[in-house]
């Protein structure tokens, strides 16, 4: 039975301006809502139908449930006792999904709540801040300036632009998977890697997850 369940957005949250969602735009958006919400809740033997259709009401995030979580919830397999007070909404989820040994992804424009052995048994998502190293990615050298001298022997200014490593998001992704096993760790079903508004998404074992955090720690030194 559901006791209370209320939400409360962090002060300065990012509103995104009212028009139609473009996929990227909803991902991104339910993010920041995983990220920067809080959320206090009080349910007791509850089914997981009645906190996936409140958490839905109350955050307007699209939840579905695959086939196999769907099964168990028919035969009363999936129950949902917990109480947190203003705890981040993703961390209320993961606290939720692990008492079931349910996992989440995002997938056409919906977080899909599956069993894991649909998901692939040891894969757990985590998302690590990398804002810092974004806007590290961004602070290239300034040009570098060479004295030069025509064919009249007129002095000049040659200016050499710095070469960059890298210009977006795709650039420290690709760093991160080429220093983690490269193909051999990412090409299988039910991973993932990606940078989404300076989160790192990372969907993987958790061996995985503690190398990439070590490599995240080990480019901090270099800011």
């Amino acid at each position: 039975m559901l006791h209370r369940i209320a939400v409360l957005a962090l002060a300065g949250a990012l509103a995104l301006p009212a028009r139609a969602e473009n996929p990227d735009d909803a991902r991104q958006k339910a993010l920041n809502q995983l990220e920067n919400t809080k959320i206090s809740l009080e349910f007791k033997d509850a089914t997981l139908d009645e906190v996936v259709d409140f958490l839905h009401e109350v955050t307007k995030i699209n939840f579905v449930m695959s086939k196999g979580v769907r099964e168990k919830a028919q035969g009363d397999e999936l129950r949902v006792t917990i109480r947190v007070n203003e705890l981040p909404l993703k961390s209320a989820l993961k606290l939720l999904l692990e008492m079931n040994d349910l996992a989440m992804i995002w997938s056409d424009g919906v977080l899909l709540i599956q069993t894991k052995e649909e998901r692939g048994g040891d894969v757990k998502m985590e998302m690590i801040d990398v804002k810092d190293l974004m806007m590290k990615i961004q602070d290239f050298p300034g040009p570098e300036l060479q004295l030069e001298t025509t064919d009249d022997g007129i002095p000049t200014i040659g200016i050499t632009e710095p070469e960059k490593p890298f210009e977006s998001r795709e650039g420290l992704e690709s760093i991160i998977r080429n220093a983690t096993g490269g193909d051999a760790t990412w090409s299988r079903d039910g991973v993932s890697l990606t940078i989404e508004n300076g989160l790192l998404i990372v969907a993987h074992n958790e061996e995985t997850i503690k190398e990439v955090r070590r490599l995240i720690e080990s480019l901090r030194q270099f800011k």
